[in-house]
């Protein structure tokens, strides 16, 4: 009987990952995101800000993205809005990313040594998502940022 209960459940589970493998393809891009964009980004307050004084601060950002397949590349900038980008970071190239369906990860690396994680949900013309800065495997700053593209 448990032999027959073991052999019941292998299939069951084989069946199961059959099921999952058809009904889960492998995530693609669906869009295109090539092009400038152009947005805002606002650091989060809580007890990781390492400078308090930067709470809630709000930059002007833009990435000049180029996609070939799901790889992304290209260039951020950062220009002040209520206060000045974060370390005086104004921009760097874009490394190390990628988009899945529509979702994007972009990873900047910063002329101080740090590098940023944007991560978000692109639609056609707009993005809207998250970032983390780091430096020395420490977090910076995070936040929320959106962008729109410039047609």
């Amino acid at each position: 009987m448990i032999k027959t209960l073991s052999r019941a459940l292998l299939i069951g589970y084989a069946l199961l990952q059959a099921c999952a493998a058809i009904s889960s393809p492998a995530l693609r891009p669906t869009l295109n995101v090539t092009g400038n964009w152009q947005g805002t980004s606002v650091t989060a307050c809580g007890v990781m800000l390492l400078e308090q004084g930067r709470c809630n601060a709000v930059e002007r950002i833009s990435f000049s993205l180029f996609q070939d397949g799901s790889k992304l590349t290209g260039v951020y900038r950062c220009s002040p809005g209520t206060m000045v980008c974060q370390n005086m970071n104004e921009g760097g190239p874009v490394v190390a990313s990628t988009l899945e369906g529509s979702l994007g990860r972009i990873r900047v690396e910063l002329p101080d040594g740090s590098s940023c994680m944007f991560n978000g949900n692109f639609k056609t013309e707009s993005v809207v998502g998250g970032f983390g800065c780091y430096q020395g495997g420490g977090l910076l700053e995070q936040g929320s940022w959106q962008a729109t593209r410039l047609f």
